[in-house]
Parts: C-alpha cells; sequence; structure tokens
C-alpha cells in the first residue's frame, strides 16, 4: 500500500533517459542495453556462478551510479531486468535464503545503503521468499578491494565475514548476491563462512564480471 502512494508521488523513471515508467527502464532502453545482458551461468563443483553482463559500456555506468551517487532506485531497475528472465526466476525460487555480500556497518551508515542488499529483497520481495539481509555479517573494515593488488585483496579479505545464526541457514541453500565481480576473493571468502556452518548449498549472482581472467570464474 505504501509503495502505491510513493508510486503516485514520485513515479519510477527510466533509469537511463528519465522518463515516467513504471518498471524503470523504458521498452526504448531496454533494447539499448539488451545486448549487454548476458545472462551467463558456469557451474564450478557446487557453486553455480551467474552473472548479468559484463563489467563495461551502460551496465558499468549504472552500477557506478547506483553504488556511489545515491541513485539506490536503480536496484529496482536491476531485480527487474533478472527477474524478467523467466529461467533465472524459476531458479530463484528454488533458494531458502537470498543474501547480500555485506557492508560493515559504518560504511553503510555513510552510504546510506547496501546496493546488493537492495536488489536481494526486492528479488525476495517480488517471488515471495525469506530475506536474509542479517545472516551474513561483515565484522570489521578493510581496505577496499579496488586499492590493492591481486595478492594483497586475498588477504585483506581473510576472515572479515561471519554468520550471525548458523542454526538457520543449516542444511539450506542461499544465494549470494554481489555487484561488481573482479577476482572473487570477496565472494569466496563468504562462501567459505557460509559452508563451514554446513548449509546445503551456495551459488552466487552477480550484476557485472570483469573480464580479468580468475581462477574461480
Amino acid at each position: 500500500m505504501l509503495e502505491k502512494l510513493l508510486n503516485i508521488f514520485f513515479p519510477p523513471i527510466c533509469v537511463m533517459c528519465g522518463k515516467v515508467y513504471k518498471n524503470w527502464i523504458c521498452p526504448k532502453c531496454y533494447l539499448k542495453i539488451k545486448p549487454e545482458l548476458k545472462y551467463k551461468e558456469i557451474k564450478l563443483e557446487n557453486t553455480n556462478i551467474y552473472f548479468l553482463g559484463f563489467y563495461e559500456k551502460r551496465i558499468k555506468k549504472l552500477i557506478l551510479n547506483f553504488k556511489f551517487r545515491d541513485e539506490a532506485y536503480i536496484g529496482k531497475m536491476f531485480s527487474y531486468l533478472l527477474l524478467k528472465n523467466p529461467n533465472w526466476k524459476n531458479k530463484f525460487k528454488k533458494y531458502d535464503y537470498i543474501i547480500s555480500v555485506p557492508m560493515h556497518k559504518q560504511n553503510k551508515k555513510l552510504r546510506g545503503y547496501n546496493q546488493s542488499e537492495i536488489i536481494a529483497d526486492e528479488i525476495c520481495k517480488k517471488i515471495n521468499i525469506k530475506s536474509g539481509s542479517d545472516i551474513l555479517l561483515k565484522t570489521r573494515q578493510n581496505k577496499k578491494q579496488s586499492t590493492l593488488s591481486m595478492l594483497q585483496r586475498k588477504e585483506n579479505v581473510k576472515n572479515v565475514f561471519k554468520v550471525k545464526d548458523e542454526v538457520i541457514i543449516k542444511n539450506k541453500n542461499i544465494l549470494l548476491i554481489d555487484d561488481i565481480y573482479t577476482t572473487g576473493n570477496t565472494i569466496k571468502s563468504c562462501i567459505k563462512e557460509l559452508k563451514n556452518d554446513k548449509i546445503n548449498k551456495v551459488d552466487v549472482l552477480v550484476l557485472g564480471k570483469t573480464k580479468l581472467k580468475s581462477k574461480f570464474f
């Protein structure tokens, strides 16, 4: 009800051209970005890794605006694009929880939101499954991965994530969402922590994947 009222006074706009449109991206702009939507799925052992597109061109610009320019509503557009794919929509329904890579509470307070959490919560709401925004926590601040070398990145994310309540995720299937995949060290650190708590399965979804080669991806 509240969302409907907000839409009356603050109607959704296309995140690319600014025109009022209900799904946050108008048909004309969707045709522009459609070639960049790769919807890739890669299987590695017991982990499936999905990505929406490569981290370049329009997708890169949208992610940067979403992440650093207070344009949190772009998360609704990304959620729409993901759910627009019927195969992925069916995959999402197989998970017990959809969670995001967490931010440290101080960083989240400074930015005002966790961009990956917005997408996770929006998908959960649309397909009516549990949101697990507080399942995985970031227990300490570390340096930004983008400022470090490849070797430093692996050490930088060691032991920074912790499961809040291991009982509720035991034997569950979890989808972990992040915005950008570069080396995969942050994702691997999260997966390790989740698997230590005896979950049944964890898969990964990222919005944009860089074309940098990685042993994990």
